[in-house]
């Protein structure tokens, strides 16, 4: 998410007050791994906050609330794409999110007030770990109920 996607997404949900919407939207991540210079480094990112059962706290009802108006990182990736491409477009992204930390601008004093009041997302290593738990739960969960039809 960068900063133009929190701007957009407060005015859709009717929130004037950027640090409120924040707070009831979003979480600090330890960002992404990149390398740079040859050496890795993280860049900390906001992200969308998530309900309970791990689903993004923008869908409702099985739909994104927010389509119109998706952040970056829905809006430009795809299950499709070649890794080349998404890698590309993630770069992009996260040069933006860079210079917002260089700068000390808003999202960079968001990321911070989140951070400081717990507001924490899990590490995108750790997030894609349970995910990949999930996924593997569902896979089996399924082979069980298809074991016990009658063939």
């Amino acid at each position: 998410m960068n900063r133009s996607d929190i701007q957009r997404i407060a005015e859709r949900l009717n929130e004037p007050d950027i640090v409120q919407f924040a707070f009831d939207n979003l979480l600090a991540s330890p960002g992404a791994i990149v390398i740079a210079n040859g050496a890795y480094r993280t860049i900390p990112t906001l992200v969308p906050a998530r309900k309970p059962d791990g689903s993004c706290r923008f869908l409702k009802n099985g739909r994104c609330e927010i389509h119109a108006e998706a952040p970056y990182g829905c809006a430009y990736f795809s299950a499709e794409q070649a890794k080349e491409e998404a890698d590309a477009i993630s770069a992009r992204g996260l040069q933006e999110i860079a210079k917002a930390w260089r700068s000390d601008d808003l999202y960079a004093q968001l990321w911070l007030m989140l951070y400081h009041a717990g507001r924490i997302a899990p590490s995108p290593i750790e997030a894609r770990a349970s995910m990949r738990a999930a996924l593997a739960a569902e896979e089996c969960a399924g082979e069980d109920r298809s074991a016990g039809e009658p063939q």
